[in-house]
């Protein structure tokens, strides 16, 4: 890989924008959604789909797994967890899907989630709940403001004492698309107090807070690599605890059911491995350009600026969390009530307008008066 010049002395802002492909008249503030993949990590994945396709077989019977062997070691450095633990799906709502629709329940379980979850997750749990007899889901509400973590765990306290056939609760390290740190490590250690599994839906926080998998202890943790680690989309993690692998198993049954977690969830058919393969290059690019503290740092102080810029320009509101859960790389800004988008069409009308208008990238939350404002490391 192609990496002359990139340390931890490069230039963020318009000097290093040239490593990206991102064209020149937009400004790209969604790594959120979909992330960026730096030019030199695009020519590694298509140095992979070259050799690909120059012998399938050899590259799907022979040489793919040793080179995905190589990534989920490098992945499992870098979240701190045992290599044999960690397996590649395409994304974070494909690791929640796994486990929920292939965990052991019995009537009268419950799947929880919050009013901040994720959508695609809720719904998740919903389908779940219909797939097997007796299986219930609750969604438990959060409001704002929230004065402190404190009452984020009281409430999922209060939740496991009034429900004590919760199987599982899904914790968001950061919610989307609202953009709260929540109280991981309490959540989690709260969860097994109760005898309830922790799920936790990593996607935001993969590449932007200290994850120590071992440490968290988390039943189940799933990310997304390509929001803000920079590989090709379509990159995600699942790490399993031990104690789980003899049911967790992909959505999809292949030649190598019943074998090790990461045969199985290597093996999974015929689909393109090259995001997976690629990852450990997008790594070592996010460390060579100056690792976490660096980048997030950088990321960190322009969505401040930016946030503080919108609320004076439009005497808009702040979201009320205490600072300790707030986003480093997102902040979420209550717009005042503007009559040329109503709810409930707000956000598609909206999100096109400032799209095609000022040339922004940036997510909006479905049906409310809130934008999540998504900085830019490039």
């Amino acid at each position: 890989m192609e990496l002359e010049g990139l340390n931890e002395s490069v230039e963020y802002g318009a000097k290093i924008r040239k490593e990206f492909s991102l064209q020149k008249s937009e400004i790209f503030l969604n790594h959120g959604s979909f992330g960026a993949v730096p030019k030199c990590v695009q020519q590694v994945q298509r140095r992979f789909l070259d050799e690909m396709e120059r012998h399938p077989d050899d590259w799907y019977r022979r040489n793919a797994y040793t080179y995905w062997q190589e990534s989920q070691e490098a992945a499992a450095d870098f979240m701190h967890c045992e290599q044999e633990d960690l397996v590649f799906v395409e994304n974070t709502t494909t690791g929640i899907n796994t486990v929920l629709k292939c965990c052991p329940y019995k009537p009268g379980d419950i799947l929880m989630y919050t009013t901040l979850t994720f959508r695609p997750v809720a719904y998740t749990c919903q389908a779940t709940a219909d797939l097997f007899k007796g299986v219930q889901f609750f969604e438990m509400e959060i409001q704002f403001p929230i004065s402190s973590e404190d009452e984020i765990c009281e409430k999922y306290e209060d939740f496991f004492k009034s429900n004590p056939n919760t199987k599982i609760a899904i914790i968001d390290a950061i919610t989307s698309p609202s953009a709260v740190v929540m109280p991981l490590k309490r959540l989690v250690d709260l969860c097994h107090r109760y005898g309830v599994m922790a799920v936790v839906d990593g996607a935001h926080a993969v590449g932007t807070l200290p994850v120590n998998l071992t440490e968290l202890g988390a039943d189940v943790f799933t990310g997304s690599f390509h929001k803000w680690l920079f590989t090709p989309r379509g990159c995600g993690m699942l790490y399993v605890k031990r104690e789980h692998h003899t049911w967790v198993r992909p959505l999809v049954t292949c030649w190598c059911h019943g074998l090790s977690l990461d045969k199985q969830f290597f093996q999974v058919a015929t689909r393109d491995q090259t995001p997976f393969t690629t990852a450990k290059y997008a790594f070592e690019f996010y460390q060579r350009i100056g690792g976490m503290d660096k980048i997030i740092g950088y990321a960190s102080s322009l969505a401040t600026e930016a946030h503080e810029y919108i609320l004076k320009k439009l005497q808009a509101e702040p979201l009320q969390i205490p600072q300790s859960m707030e986003s480093p790389t997102m902040r979420v800004i209550r717009l005042p009530d503007l009559p040329q988008y109503p709810c409930p069409i707000y956000d598609g009308v909206f999100h096109f307008n400032i799209s095609n208008d000022s040339s922004v990238s940036r997510p909006s939350a479905p049906n409310k008066r809130i934008i999540p404002i998504d900085s830019d490391s490039d």
